[in-house]
């Protein structure tokens, strides 16, 4: 029988008790970023301002979409897209599914000029006033289910009642520019298409063809973006740069409302569907045409490239057995890639020319939309996920398009931290059948 101890009791408490406080203060932490708004918001305003120059918070209680706030002042605007319908497409899965389209009415595209207008960079948000200009948010009133916190936007009320935002305070007074400034300005896909897709809108007036245009630095400093931008940029607007979360005055700001409305994110527990991948045909027609020329449109370059895009220079490494499924590709004829490496025209010239296309999902394959058409693309992803995006660009430029569906092994806290692991043999019975379909 064991005699009580002061002595012992002291060390083993002095042993527990700090990762007892250690364990305490990760629960309450965690705790607090599940069900406490408020305690998000300063903890993204703390971290905003420790990583970059954001030294100033508002929030904005007066929301509105940027098309009820013309309606609402008597302000001129233009509706680009009347009539519009939209195609969303859920791909085909190998061996499970077939190609599914749902039809929906678009929402309108318009055009406006907005005067004495802050506008924040890497974010959609502009402020007028005490007023918010939202679309995003405007869309989703009354249905509690996006999340559009995102980039120095820190905060939203579910209910639309007021929105949050940090920012990096500047003087910078501007005449007149248009805005092609947007929240994931860094990332490939939405650069390409949520963003530069909306310029062509503008270039077709004379009135606005000496216009700056308003570009986020982040976008600039890559150089496969950087050259996008200049080949989009068909009539050499100047350039002017926003610096991350730099809030500027634009006394005449020409805008182009969304034409592709996926949100940020979505509110916790809430699933994504087709109605969040709308995406009007112009993300697709727009860059197609500036990239490509209308004279390439339609015609079929050299056949016979087949190419395996391999993520293996990536941080986020998605498949668990990446070598033993490239060297499948390998032994079936394929090219190994690795677009990271390519320049922007490099990569435009290596879609355009495959035949056939596979690979990991990624940013890359945001360049299916230079593919030829009739090219086959397969792209490897989790089971779980629906694919619409890629889906729906590949059915613009009338591409084929197949997803095959891995083994999913960990789900991250977005799906694009899903990690996942592809059966040899479905492999290549997948290779057999996006090889049969290619034209």
């Amino acid at each position: 029988m064991h005699k009580f101890s002061i002595g012992t009791f002291c060390k083993r408490l002095a042993h527990w008790l700090p990762q007892y406080l250690k364990w305490a203060r990760m629960w309450v932490r965690a705790w607090l970023c599940t069900h406490n708004s408020l305690y998000n918001r300063l903890d993204a305003l703390h971290k905003l301002k420790k990583e970059s120059k954001a030294d100033s918070s508002r929030k904005f209680r007066e929301i509105e979409g940027g098309l009820s706030f013309c309606k609402k002042t008597g302000q001129p605007y233009e509706i680009l897209n009347a009539g519009e319908k939209i195609e969303v497409v859920q791909a085909a899965y190998f061996e499970e599914q077939g190609e599914q389209k749902i039809l929906f009415d678009s929402p309108p595209i318009y055009l406006t000029v907005f005067k004495e207008a802050d506008v924040y960079g890497a974010t959609n948000l502009i402020t007028i006033g005490n007023t918010a200009l939202s679309d995003m948010a405007d869309r989703d009133r009354g249905k509690k289910r996006y999340d559009v916190a995102a980039g120095c936007l820190i905060g939203a009320h579910k209910n639309g009642g007021w929105i949050q935002v940090a920012y990096h305070a500047t003087d910078r007074i501007i005449d007149a520019a248009i805005n092609c400034i947007g929240w994931a300005c860094t990332n490939y896909y939405h650069f390409m298409f949520e963003i530069l897709s909306r310029l062509a809108y503008v270039d077709g007036r004379d009135e606005y063809r000496d216009y700056p245009i308003l570009v986020d630095v982040g976008a600039v400093a890559i150089p496969q973006m950087k050259d996008m931008l200049d080949m989009v940029n068909r009539y050499h607007h100047p350039v002017i740069t926003i610096g991350e979360y730099e809030r500027v005055h634009v006394k005449n700001l020409v805008y182009v409302s969304r034409n592709l409305w996926i949100p940020p994110g979505m509110r916790r527990g809430i699933a994504m569907g087709a109605e969040d991948y709308l995406m009007s045909r112009s993300v697709a027609d727009h860059i197609r045409d500036r990239v490509l020329g209308q004279e390439k449109l339609g015609k079929r370059p050299s056949a016979g490239r087949k190419i395996f895009l391999s993520r293996r220079d990536c941080s986020v490494q998605r498949l668990e057995n990446t070598e033993e499924i490239e060297q499948i590709f390998v032994e079936s004829g394929y090219q190994i890639a690795f677009p990271g490496e390519l320049s922007f025209e490099e990569e435009v010239a290596l879609f355009n020319n495959a035949d056939v296309i596979a690979g990991v999902t990624g940013a890359a394959f945001t360049n299916i939309v230079f593919c030829h058409e009739g090219a086959q693309v397969g792209m490897i992803l989790s089971e779980s996920h629906p694919a619409y995006d890629f889906a729906n660009i590949a059915n613009m430029v009338k591409v084929k398009f197949i997803a095959l569906g891995a083994e999913l092994m960990q789900k991250g806290e977005q799906i694009s931290l899903d990690t996942f692991r592809l059966n040899p043999e479905k492999c290549r019975r997948f290779i057999k059948t996006i090889e049969e379909n290619a034209t």
